[in-house]
């Protein structure tokens, strides 16, 4: 296998590696399998959701901005976007799920009733002050519930009760919501475009909006699930009536807890496909275009990895080019064969296959996704 070149394009295996991790450890096994003379180039990839900076500077030369903003529950926290220069504008890139994220709070203390975005619009305040002209915000792994109304009062919007109080942080607060005042709007905000990044086409409301599909994830009860639904129409309605916006229905609202509703409302920006505008951002097509073989690989192969989703997109456009897939996940249901073979996998392999099972699988995930790596490689050779 001398002289081949092997592009790593993996994404985080949740709970177990981020996406950077996965292909480290990938990278190792292929060096074990195949020897030194091959040469691997890593590309971490993120849908927008947790890993999403880290992909990000994989790719490109950026300055990391340390800031304090509010956590998910109120409290003061230390986090950090991205700045540099994207097709001659400066950028800023914002992941939410550092700010805002599930992973910040233990299981026992997840509260989608209480759970802000406030973070988030401090951390783009922040950027505009350091004169972004553009902002990426990624989103996806948040505990929050609350339709970006935290971001919305961070960047000026006054979310007003009956009597022409502010309401409380948090999905409970949005049930009190009577008027929207976007008087005292950061001003900077209407020179800035805001891009939110995502693979997920759930709007806000509905069988397949935020709250019925997300909320039970981030520990609402049936009981809070009813009762977000009811503030996010009302909250719908009021962004049609003062705003003068429809956004419920479009594809991605629902995204982290109706933070793409948000973006479409109070930054009046737009909901772009996560991986592939990472890809984009990444100059994929080229990396692709210099490989021999792409391995993707991710959590899950199953029937929704042929809808938008990272190895999905990728095994598409590097089959296109004429190279050989790998791929290496975590899991594979029952689908999985006839998956593999539609995405046009040359040879791919999951990690409770090697371990024997899912728990051993994930708690040595570096381990089994550096020796898939190994039998790969081996296999070629």
């Amino acid at each position: 296998m001398d002289s081949l070149k092997i592009l790593l394009v993996l994404t985080a295996f949740k709970s177990s590696l981020t996406a950077k991790q996965a292909c480290l450890a990938a990278a190792t096994g292929i060096k074990k399998g195949a020897g030194s003379g091959v040469k691997i180039v890593l590309m971490p990839v993120s849908d927008g959701g947790d890993g999403f900076l880290e992909a990000v500077q994989s790719g490109r030369v950026l300055r990391l901005v340390a800031v304090t903003v509010t956590g998910p529950l109120g409290r003061p926290i230390r986090s950090r976007y991205l700045m540099g220069t994207l097709e001659g504008h400066k950028t800023a890139f914002i992941e939410a799920a550092k700010i805002c994220g599930l992973a910040q709070i233990a299981p026992g203390r997840r509260d989608p009733m209480r759970a802000t975005s406030f973070g988030v619009g401090q951390a783009i305040r922040h950027a505009l002050e350091n004169g972004a002209a553009q902002i990426y915000l990624g989103l996806g792994g948040t505990a929050t519930q609350d339709a970006g109304c935290g971001m919305a009062q961070a960047l000026g919007y006054r979310l007003l009760d009956g009597r022409g109080r502010a309401i409380p942080r948090g999905a409970a607060g949005i049930g009190l919501l009577d008027r929207i005042d976007s008087s005292g709007v950061n001003p900077r905000l209407g020179r800035v475009k805001i891009f939110g990044l995502c693979d997920v086409v759930n709007p806000l409301l509905g069988k397949l909006g935020s709250t019925r599909v997300y909320a039970p994830q981030k520990g609402a009860t049936p009981s809070q699930v009813a009762a977000i639904e009811r503030h996010f129409k009302r909250w719908d309605s009021l962004v049609k009536r003062d705003l003068g916006l429809c956004v419920g229905g479009a594809p991605g609202a629902g995204a982290a807890g109706g933070l793409g509703a948000a973006i479409l409302a109070f930054g009046r920006g737009k909901i772009l496909p996560g991986t592939k505008t990472l890809l984009e951002i990444l100059n994929a097509e080229r990396l692709i275009q210099e490989a021999d073989i792409v391995i993707v690989g991710e959590g899950k192969l199953d029937r929704q990895t042929l809808y938008g989703k990272a190895p999905g997109v990728l095994s598409e456009r590097a089959k296109k080019a004429g190279k050989k897939v790998w791929g290496i996940f975590g899991q594979a249901d029952r689908d999985a064969p006839a998956v593999a073979q539609k995405l046009g996998l040359d040879q791919w392999i999951s990690l409770t296959q090697l371990a024997g099972g899912s728990g051993k699988a994930m708690a040595h995930a570096y381990r089994y996704v550096s020796q898939a790596a190994f039998v790969l490689a081996q296999n070629q050779a």
